[in-house]
């Protein structure tokens, strides 16, 4: 299969999924517990959290079993229901789509997924289906702003962040976004990672040494690709099991480099760092305690690339520009002030009213929205049109 025909497949399969999936409030009644792994909610149900231990086989065991349920559901409606039954796509075309998505996992990922398979209800092959999933989702927005020193009462961090996507359609499915918590044999840190259930694709997640890691699209500077590097989700999970320092998350970006440009909010419990992360170098933006970001790179010994100063009239078409500016004056306008709290009222704002967040009227639209405050190990996530901020503590589910 050519690679544009393997693109387009993904493509349509993330906004038909989307499309073809309903909210349903039906409660699910899971087991809690098995073989050192544990499940739980958040305090008003909204998302499971699946706690787990051991060695990556062992966790896949564990996630397999607890969300069995949820799992099988989702393939049933995805891809035995619409994706083969109304959309026509061969089973074997699926198979090998996620086959190659496999192939490209580090080992600690395959050992993962082949855990799941055991106990997941599903076969190999519809494990890894459900893996690859979301490859290929495109992320035309995304922003962040972090605040610490005195633009916060205690000095500590507070990062919030916006994850938007052009495809609107996938809020339907916001019933199996869900939080995962490893807590892996022989690393020295615990993460836990926002995502969609059985799906492999990191965009926010933060471990056990108080580093919170969120990444924004920064292809509208960096236009280049490098296709056949490593995977960059499985890049950056992988880092935040190693890295407990920022001294350590600063060395791994300055000799890690990914296949299409990017940008990168480290967010530590007294400060942040905007790493600006193109296929060839990376920058590190420093703020005097109150730093954005969105779309484009800021750094002015980036001499080849332009800085965006404004936004054109077909809504930029991300509004890179008008998204950062207004964060950064919502955050001069609250010095001294930015609690999480006050965070999450920020990252409520709408763009039309000053804010950074989408509004429902527009082609992009904010799926979901982070706030979190390294230094408790906490984290509030609100999924937009599903559900309102809710805070989950993270602290009794690290064991690193």
């Amino acid at each position: 299969m050519s690679c544009s025909k393997r693109v387009l497949i993904l493509a349509c399969l993330i906004l038909g999924i989307a499309m073809g999936c309903t909210k349903d409030s039906t409660p699910y009644y899971p087991e809690d517990a098995f073989e050192g792994g544990k499940l739980s909610q958040s305090p008003s149900g909204s998302f499971f959290i699946a706690e787990l231990h051991g060695t990556f086989h062992q966790m896949g065991r564990q996630y397999g079993l607890l969300l069995k349920q949820q799992l099988g559901e989702f393939y049933q409606e995805a891809v035995t229901g619409f994706l083969i039954g109304e959309k026509g796509y061969a089973y074997e075309e699926l198979v090998a789509l996620g086959q190659a998505y496999y192939d490209d996992f580090p080992q600690i990922f395959k050992d993962y997924y082949d855990g799941m398979a055991e106990t997941d209800g599903l076969s190999p092959d519809q494990t890894k289906i459900m893996s690859s999933l979301f490859l290929m989702i495109y992320y035309t927005g995304c922003s962040s702003l972090s605040a610490w020193g005195d633009y916060t009462p205690d000095h500590n961090t507070v990062t919030g962040r916006n994850l938007d996507l052009v495809a609107g359609n996938l809020r339907l499915f916001s019933k199996y976004f869900h939080v995962v918590v490893w807590n892996p044999t022989g690393f020295p840190a615990s993460v836990a990672n926002i995502d969609f259930i059985g799906s492999f694709f990191y965009q926010t997640a933060i471990n056990s040494k108080g580093i919170f890691l969120e990444l924004q699209n920064g292809q509208m500077t960096d236009t280049s690709s490098f296709p056949g590097r490593e995977n960059v989700n499985h890049m950056l999970i992988e880092s935040l099991f190693r890295n407990t320092t920022d001294e350590e998350v600063d060395r791994w970006f300055n000799t890690t480099f990914p296949g299409a440009g990017l940008i990168m909010n480290a967010s530590f419990s007294a400060h942040a760092t905007i790493y600006e992360w193109a296929t060839y170098r990376v920058v590190a933006r420093q703020g005097q305690g109150l730093i954005a970001a969105s779309n484009d790179f800021l750094d002015p010994s980036w001499h080849n690339y332009p800085i965006i100063f404004f936004d054109s009239t077909n809504e930029g078409i991300s509004l890179t520009y008008t998204r950062r500016t207004h964060l950064m004056q919502l955050g001069e306008q609250n010095k001294s002030l930015i609690t999480p709290q006050k965070m999450m009222e920020i990252f409520d704002i709408t763009i039309p009213q000053g804010g950074a967040t989408f509004p429902e009227d527009g082609l992009i639209k904010t799926i979901y929205s982070v706030v979190a405050q390294p230094s408790e190990l906490t984290i509030w996530l609100k999924v937009r049109g599903y559900s309102g901020w809710e805070q989950i503590d993270l602290k009794n589910h690290f064991f690193q």
